[in-house]
């Protein structure tokens, strides 16, 4: 793994860790507040799963499989045309995969604050596919001068603080959105893809629910830099919701 900054374009933020670790929250937030792009990689599992498999390198319908998604990611983001950094953050997203350069922070919890987190998350039991990553990420930043962020006892707000110090000067000397319009157009980005997802997902039977029932959470397109709300919308009401500008995904208290 390089430790010397490899961007591969200016402004990429690498978060990783495994799973309750909180990474989508905080990528979110520290996206929303810098006004930068939040990219899920979790959100282009699928695409990706099928870009591999044309390529040869997966099967679709045996997993998420073990094939490099770096190239992907890079590829989508210069697909994207968008004129700000970028925040890359996924289950996905290994040390292996991103490097440990001063642009990637890992938010490690320790086995038991994962489990807890875990239970709080999935009442009904923990998988074992949900505990599996801890392993993958603590072995690869072994004997690395990875950034490392350990989250047991921490807010939301701890963590988020402790992700923009070690990121340090690097944030505010990247291009941003400014207006509300671009912060708006961003946050629209990551929502349709997550829509695509969702989408996707009930198409090929991965979730129980019925499609008509089928409710995702999703960011809230206010584009205030310190809004934390998200939105609980049935995935079918979408497309509909997409074909209007933004802010038509708006939480309660900041919808028009």
């Amino acid at each position: 793994m390089s430790e010397e900054p490899n961007y591969e374009r200016a402004g990429i933020f690498w978060v990783g860790g495994p799973a309750a670790a909180g990474k989508t929250t905080v990528s979110r937030l520290l996206a929303r507040k810098h006004g930068f792009l939040w990219y899920s990689v979790d959100a282009y599992a699928f695409a990706h799963e099928k870009r591999a498999a044309a390529a040869g390198l997966h099967v679709m319908g045996t997993g998420p499989g073990d094939f490099d998604r770096r190239p992907m990611i890079m590829e989508d983001i210069r697909s994207l045309s968008v004129d700000t950094s970028v925040v890359v953050e996924g289950a996905f997203v290994t040390p292996r995969m991103a490097g440990v350069a001063e642009n990637a922070v890992w938010l490690m919890p320790s086995r038991e604050e994962q489990l807890a987190r875990l239970e709080r998350r999935h009442p009904g039991g923990v998988h074992k596919d949900h505990v599996w990553g801890w392993d993958l990420v603590r072995s690869q930043l072994e004997g690395t001068s990875a950034s490392v962020v350990v989250v047991d006892g921490q807010t939301v707000e701890q963590t988020l603080m402790a992700v923009e110090q070690r990121f340090g000067a690097i944030l505010g000397s990247c291009p941003a959105a400014r207006t509300t319009y671009e912060r708006q157009s961003l946050i629209r980005i990551s929502n349709r893809q997550l829509a695509d997802q969702a989408t996707e997902r009930l198409r090929l039977g991965r979730n129980k629910e019925n499609r008509h029932h089928a409710v995702r959470v999703f960011d809230c397109e206010c584009a205030q830099t310190n809004c934390n709300e998200v939105v609980e919308l049935a995935v079918e009401q979408m497309p509909t919701l997409l074909a209007q500008a933004p802010p038509s995904i708006a939480s309660p208290e900041h919808s028009n």
